[in-house]
């Protein structure tokens, strides 16, 4: 383990420690999702890709919900045992999202078996809705510690020869003054958060 790797792993386990005991996430997520919702970009794209959350981040599900009823195309990360690499899937309606299996990691995701589209097969995101440990100011982001998303953003820029606006969901004890980044860390066009 390099020296950056062990400043990401320790500011993780501080910031998972912080984020254990916040009591007004719901609260806090529903403001962000007003700002999402409210937002230009969102409201003019078309294409849209929204993590699911997970314990300690912004909660997703109600801008899921909405984007879904206005007719977005709607994908959501889909992880594989083993496999490093990320798939963005096609939600088809809204019952689809609410039967959505917890998996082994925690996390709601379709059955790899229900085969729903990739995004690779019908073309670029306008947005990706990124989730995070930590964010700065500067729009930085310390991840989850798998490099899924910095990946898959490359990956989607070699497929489509362009980066999807980058908006990072932030409770406002996630806002930190600096966190360590990589080569391999993409930044973020915007961060919305509740403070």
């Amino acid at each position: 383990m390099n020296s950056l790797q062990i400043l990401k792993k320790e500011m993780r386990l501080k910031m998972t420690e912080k984020l254990k005991n916040i009591e007004n996430i719901r609260e806090q997520s529903e403001n962000v999702a007003k700002f999402v919702l409210k937002s230009e970009w969102f409201q003019n794209s078309g294409r849209i890709s929204i993590y699911v959350s997970t314990n300690g981040e912004v909660e997703t599900d109600g801008i899921i919900r909405s984007a879904l009823e206005l007719g977005k195309h709607v994908f959501i990360p889909m992880f594989t045992k083993g496999n490093l690499q990320m798939d963005m899937v096609r939600i088809p309606s809204l019952d689809d999202f609410e039967k959505l299996p917890i998996t082994l990691w925690g996390i709601r995701q379709p059955n790899p078996a229900w085969n729903w589209e990739k995004y690779q097969t019908s073309g670029a995101f306008d947005v990706v809705l990124v989730p995070g440990v930590a964010f700065t100011r500067d729009l930085k982001r310390l991840g989850h510690g798998m490099g899924y998303y910095d990946r898959w953003m490359s990956e989607h820029e070699k497929l489509f020869g362009k980066m999807p606006k980058r908006v990072g969901l932030a409770l406002s004890q996630q806002i930190v003054e600096s966190v360590p980044v990589g080569e391999n860390d993409v930044d973020l066009d915007e961060i919305l958060v509740d403070v």
